[in-house]
């Protein structure tokens, strides 16, 4: 007769194998958690650092712009705000971990889309001496657009900014042209705010704003900033230079910059070109249109730390003295 001995120690040894494997799963899990809690500690920290790094470059940018006020009274590209290579590798030197640099772009050299209507006796009209320089720009031949094409978007421009609901000439376009689209929208009606408005107007392109196989788009001619429509000869693009008269030839704006890169050259006084190469003494730009000094300044600072970077861009008005009033900051 056969008897059934229970195994209690083979039982034993089982369950023991079973609670060391569950053991053995809880403690990788818990190290894996724990490991994904550092790493997003370490990527909050790193992240937060990053914040500082760019709020400090970026108020290091607007530092320069007030010591170049105190010691300037006009603006060029020679000065330090233009070359910020070496400042930005030195800054750099002061974070004890990651790296930052800075650019500072000048936006009075561009034209003022604002500027294309001005209050005159209490009602907003048209400025024609803008509105020329627009068309001037626009008819450049880089950009490949017939007359009445320029003529068009000048008209939807100043649609888009001002304030009644009325089309201008044949190229206009209001609320009825806009909610009139696939996907439609508003006019603003009013200032713009943003550069990237322009996307939104009649008959600008995004090939006509982003530029183009080298030449330039309209984000690197116009800006939203500022509106009594004077353009900073001493640093506006060739593009606008030769957009302040039609009489301006591309040679004429060729001896504008060669003059304008001599250092020993004297760019305090706006009418500076008379004495550039091959420009005549018979053509005049209008006062009314040309400054050597700027009020807008865009600051673009980028930090680096370990893997992670980030970028900042905003907007400093800089005015009497040497204050500088903050208009935008964004992160992207």
């Amino acid at each position: 007769m056969f008897k059934i001995v229970n195994n209690n120690r083979g039982m034993a040894l089982l369950l023991t194998i079973l609670v060391i494997s569950l053991i053995t799963v809880m403690t990788l899990r818990f190290n894996i958690s724990m490991r994904s809690s550092l790493t997003s500690a370490s990527n909050l920290q790193d992240n937060i650092a990053l914040d500082y790094m760019a709020k400090s470059v970026f108020n290091a940018a607007r530092a320069v712009l007030a010591v170049d006020a105190s010691e300037s009274s006009y603006d060029s590209l020679h000065e330090d705000w233009s070359n910020l290579a070496m400042a930005s590798m030195y800054f750099s030197s002061f974070f004890e971990r990651g790296q930052g640099g800075m650019n500072i772009i000048d936006h009075s050299g561009r034209l003022q889309v604002n500027s294309l209507i001005m209050l005159k006796e209490s009602e907003w009209v048209v400025n024609e001496e803008q509105r020329n320089i627009w068309l001037n720009l626009l008819s450049a031949e880089e950009f490949e657009l017939g007359e009445e094409e320029a003529e068009g978007i000048v008209e939807a421009l100043i649609d888009w900014i001002d304030e009644d609901d009325e089309a201008l000439g044949f190229g206009g376009a209001e609320s009825s042209y806009y909610q009139g689209l696939e996907t439609p929208y508003t006019p603003r009606n009013g200032p713009m705010e943003f550069i990237e408005e322009l996307l939104l107007v009649r008959g600008i392109t995004p090939e006509l704003y982003n530029g183009i196989d080298g030449i330039p788009g309209l984000a690197t001619l116009v800006t939203p900033h500022g509106r009594d429509g004077k353009i900073n000869i001493n640093t506006a693009g060739a593009l606008v230079l030769g957009a302040l008269s039609e009489q301006i030839e591309p040679d004429m704006v060729d001896g504008m910059l060669t003059y304008r890169d001599y250092e020993d050259s004297d760019l305090s006084n706006t009418e500076w070109y008379k004495e550039a190469p091959g420009f005549p003494g018979d053509i005049i730009i209008p006062p009314t249109l040309i400054t050597t000094s700027s009020t807008y300044f865009e600051i673009v600072t980028e930090v680096v730390r370990e893997q992670m970077r980030k970028k900042v861009r905003g907007m400093i008005a800089r005015g009497s003295g040497t204050a500088t009033e903050l208009i935008y900051w964004k992160i992207e």
